[in-house]
């Protein structure tokens, strides 16, 4: 996989979760309960955080971006995937709008995880990138 190929798969899950975070915030200011427990804002904001994240990659800085992805993993592999899952396990279901709603949140930063991974890794080419 080229580096190119990784940041758009990356950019991808940014963009997921901003939306998730966006619809969330909707839901809240039209009276409802946030999709999780995340605050819709807060998590949001740590979404274009880690999407600025992603710079270095674009100029090609491999080991700023790969820091940063290890950096990512802890952040959003636990506040992302582990503590949804925690929640979920310790009866925590009411802290999510819906099942899907949780199986969403899971199922969007798996998704990002796995690409994090990857980049940690390094299992990509950078000269494929034009």
């Amino acid at each position: 996989m080229t580096l190119k190929k990784l940041l758009i798969l990356q950019v991808i899950y940014a963009l997921l979760g901003v939306g998730y975070n966006v619809v969330s915030y909707l839901v809240v200011s039209g009276g409802g309960e946030p999709l999780s427990a995340t605050v819709p804002v807060v998590g949001g904001a740590f979404m274009l955080g880690y999407g600025l994240c992603l710079t270095p990659g674009f100029f090609k800085k491999v080991i700023p971006y790969r820091i940063l992805m290890a950096a990512a993993i802890l952040v959003f592999g636990y506040g992302g995937v582990v503590k949804h899952i925690l929640n979920a396990a310790g009866g925590h279901m009411d802290l999510y709008s819906s099942p899907a709603a949780f199986i969403v949140a899971v199922g969007i930063n798996v998704f990002g995880l796995v690409w994090n991974v990857w980049a940690v890794s390094g299992r990509f080419s950078v000269e494929g990138n034009k």
